[in-house]
């Protein structure tokens, strides 16, 4: 039998070393340092103006691996998530997820650096996540806070994504995208600003959602164009419980919706295929407050709203119109059917009246159109719950048609007498009516707010371009709206010290503003018809710029 051989030498040198043995394997609880990786960048968001930074994780990571955590965002906030990587990851993406799993920001291009810039409106509450694409080392995910009035500056200091009208990445090499946006847009009409561009993946089996807000006197203008794969699409917006409100209609192989409503409702955006599995762009936009009445005649709308009964619809819309001056309303009431139009006599004060039309429930999506003694077209309005006209002149007898265009129910016309009946405006029934319906459609207004509207002639051969002053801090709002003749009118508002200028285009009325900082701006509003001849009303009202 074998002695046992000594573990170390012999003599004084192996005491020596059998003293030194090495320690036993430990495990370090020992970090990466993920402020290491985003130092530099969360140093240029602070200097533009973000808070400190906060870091959600760093760890090793290769193809396919993932690190996130939950972020509480302050309604009033904006939020910079950055995910930056080591030398040896080539592509990290950057989501920002909902609760229910819809992508709520992304930034997907093929960079080794994402950042996203999530601002208001957004949900309380986000689930931040990076994702290694190829590569592999080390990943650090990071968020801080940035204050509305700084969000542009940060995220031009970082090249943040996720703004409103940015493209996640993940469109950028979309085969023509930009060009059909532009194309759909200005074929629907009024002005629109995107709030989410998402490359979306969908199958036969299951719907894919994307959540969407629709904010009360806004709309939301949805278009879905599937990749070559994907043969045939059915898209659908849906509310909180699931209740389909509106179906996507076909453009070629494209879907679209346009989506109105007078209070503000969260919806959900489905997009499933028909037999084949791929990809979808999604691109939604948001209008300006009270744009409905510049999209074209020819886009069909949607109108979401919540059903009352009549009197309770009334007593709400009362208490709406309470303080303004309006006096004790004439109300007739009647039944609006599908496929027909009830027609009600009334009786028109001298000088400006306002006439709305009530929906109780079951009644949706109602039509009214306003007409004189002598069968001249006073006004037309739609809405979902409600549809207001105005009208102004010598008064008299006159009648209401109301349709529904989507259920049947009661209704009820209620008249009230403006305190104001501004002579441009008497003088000028329909664009009155269209003027006061615009304004309206931000909030409630009366006549007296168009005191200052004035009646110019315009030409489809000649410009027609009045002066305009903006006061410092502020923000001006021009309003055309054409009268019975000529149909199709350009507004382009001009910065006359910089050459700058916006254009807004409307059948029948259209609103566009611009703002002045410290100094004032000298600026011209230029009028065109699209065709012919006619008169307008032109108003310009100021108000504070936002800080």
């Amino acid at each position: 039998m074998l002695a046992a051989l000594p573990a170390c030498g012999a003599g004084a040198r192996a005491g020596a070393a059998c003293a030194q043995a090495p320690e036993a394997l430990r495990v370090l609880p020992d970090r990466i340092d993920g402020s290491t990786l985003l130092g530099s960048d969360a140093e240029r968001a602070a200097q533009a103006g973000a808070g400190p930074l906060r870091v959600l994780g760093a760890d090793m990571a290769s193809d396919g691996d993932r690190l996130g955590a939950f972020v509480e965002v302050p309604a009033g906030e904006c939020m910079l998530g950055m995910a930056r990587v080591s030398p040896g990851i080539g592509d990290v993406d950057l989501f920002a997820f909902e609760d229910d799993g819809s992508a709520f920001s992304t930034d997907e291009a093929a960079d080794a650096r994402a950042s996203i810039l999530v601002c208001p409106p957004h949900p309380r509450r986000l689930y931040v996540m990076a994702r290694v694409m190829s590569g592999a080392g080390a990943v650090s995910l990071g968020v801080q806070s940035v204050p509305v009035e700084a969000a542009d500056a940060v995220a031009r200091a970082v090249g943040a994504r996720g703004r409103v009208g940015d493209e996640s990445g993940r469109l950028e090499s979309w085969p023509g995208l930009e060009a059909k946006i532009r194309a759909h847009r200005a074929a629907i009409g009024a002005r629109w600003e995107d709030t989410r561009r998402i490359a979306l993946p969908v199958g036969s089996r299951t719907a894919s959602r994307i959540g969407a807000t629709l904010e009360g006197g806004r709309c939301l203008d949805v278009l879905v164009s599937p990749s070559n794969e994907v043969a045939s699409l059915e898209v659908v917006a849906e509310d909180e419980t699931g209740r389909i409100v509106a179906r996507a209609r076909e453009r070629g192989p494209d879907r679209s919706l346009t989506l109105c409503s007078t209070v503000s409702i969260d919806l959900s955006i489905a997009v499933r295929s028909r037999g084949t599995q791929g990809l979808v762009a999604v691109v939604v936009g948001r209008s300006q407050p009270g744009a409905e009445a510049e999209i074209s005649h020819a886009t069909p709308i949607e109108r979401v709203t919540e059903g009352r009964e009549l009197a309770e619809a009334r007593a709400a819309h009362g208490r709406a119109l309470a303080g303004l001056g309006y006096g004790a309303p004439r109300v007739s009431t009647g039944a609006a059917r599908l496929g027909s139009r009830t027609t009600l006599p009334i009786e028109l004060p001298a000088g400006c009246a306002r006439i709305d039309v009530l929906a109780g429930k079951p009644l949706a999506d109602v039509l009214a159109e306003l007409w004189s003694d002598d069968l001249a077209l006073l006004g037309r309005a739609r809405g979902g719950a409600r549809a207001t006209l105005f009208t102004c002149g010598g008064g008299g007898p006159a009648r209401v048609d109301v349709e529904s265009m989507a259920r049947p129910g009661p209704f009820a016309v209620e008249v009230r007498k403006e305190p104001k009946a501004p002579p441009a405006l008497v003088a000028h029934p329909l664009a009155a009516g269209r003027l006061l319906g615009r304004m309206s459609a931000t909030g409630p207004s009366g006549a007296a707010a168009a005191e200052g509207a004035r009646a110019v002639a315009l030409d489809a051969a000649r410009l027609k371009i009045l002066p305009l002053q903006i006061p410092a801090n502020t923000c001006a709002e021009v309003i055309a709206a054409l009268d019975a003749e000529g149909a199709g009118v350009d507004l382009r508002l001009v910065d006359t010290s910089t050459g700058e200028s916006s254009l807004a285009r409307a059948r029948h009325v259209v609103s566009d503003s611009r703002c002045a900082g410290a100094a004032p701006v000298p600026a011209a509003i230029e009028l065109r018809l699209a065709a012919g001849k006619g008169g307008a009303l032109v108003l310009t009202r100021t108000s504070p710029r936002s800080p």
